[in-house]
């Protein structure tokens, strides 16, 4: 039998390769300690190496992590942080036809964080009492995370939830945060922080892994993302009934990605949300709530 070895990344198509494999009678092998799939069949054995850095400021390849899974279920669910990409992911499952929500969860929820957070503590399971949207593209503010506070309670509501991890250069990222300033004073915004940068709001909060006082420069934010991102990969490791989609905000691939993964076209990709102070023109921009 003669062997073969492959390298390749996230933008295979995971499904085409299952039918493929299925197809023609050759058998898959994942080895996750060496992230490798091994396809088999009487004649030949192919390798194929996933490249799965360690590091907590790039995503993993997919690949390898999405043959556990054939099928990705909902709700999709954003795990990252903000500025990372958020609108641009709820744009795309707005634009394939999911509900979707994005910082707010409908007439009468709210913002998601403050909905979610009340819900758990009223007993109640924190997705289905905030819209049960088919994607929840932002669920934090300023001052909490449910993606950090409330991960274990989401996971007992839904345990095949799909996640999604968005990754971005550390540099641009706490530039946007330190740009990003809180509007007037609405039902959203208190007085107090109208003017306040979403960095220095995030300062003074208390936010698990990031207290009073801490994220008052580049370094403390970054590790509280790279905390973060660890934490997210351990709980995925530890309830492997989730998939964990990562992604970097800048990856040309990630529309061909999206369309390999989840199915909806890679025409409803696109950079959405930009801080007119930092960019010269604006994408267009849907509602913060996607209905059918």
């Amino acid at each position: 039998m003669s062997s073969r070895f492959l390298t390749v990344s996230g933008r295979a198509n995971i499904r085409l390769l299952t039918l493929l494999a299925f197809t023609i009678g050759i058998t898959l092998r994942l080895n996750k300690q060496q992230h490798v799939l091994v396809l088999t069949s009487n004649t030949a054995s192919v390798e194929i190496r996933g490249v799965d850095p360690a590091s907590c400021f790039a995503p993993r390849d997919n690949i390898l992590h999405f043959l556990e899974h054939e099928y990705l279920s909902g709700p999709f669910i954003n795990v990252g942080f903000p500025k990372m990409g958020s609108t641009s992911l709820h744009n795309y499952f707005c634009c394939g036809n999911y509900t979707s929500s994005h910082w707010e969860c409908g007439k009468g929820k709210g913002l998601c964080a403050d909905c979610m957070k009340s819900a758990v503590l009223s007993g109640s399971p924190p997705l289905e009492s905030c819209g049960d949207f088919q994607s929840f593209m932002q669920m934090d503010r300023d001052t909490f995370f449910p993606q950090i506070e409330l991960l274990n309670e989401m996971h007992i509501e839904s345990p095949n939830a799909t996640l999604l991890l968005m990754f971005r250069n550390v540099s641009d990222w706490y530039r946007s945060l330190s740009y990003w300033k809180a509007g007037n004073a609405t039902n959203h915004n208190s007085a107090e922080i109208h003017g306040k940068t979403l960095a220095e709001r995030l300062t003074d909060a208390n936010i698990s892994g990031l207290p009073p006082g801490k994220g008052v420069n580049e370094t403390e934010m970054s590790q509280f993302f790279c905390n973060h991102v660890n934490n997210i990969r351990r709980f995925v490791a530890k309830h492997p009934s989730h998939a964990l989609i990562e992604l970097d905000i800048a990856s040309p691939s990630n529309a061909l990605q999206l369309e390999s993964l989840i199915g909806i076209s890679r025409s409803c990709w696109g950079e959405s949300n930009k801080n007119p102070e930092l960019h010269a023109s604006t994408s267009d921009r849907v509602p913060n709530v996607c209905l059918r």
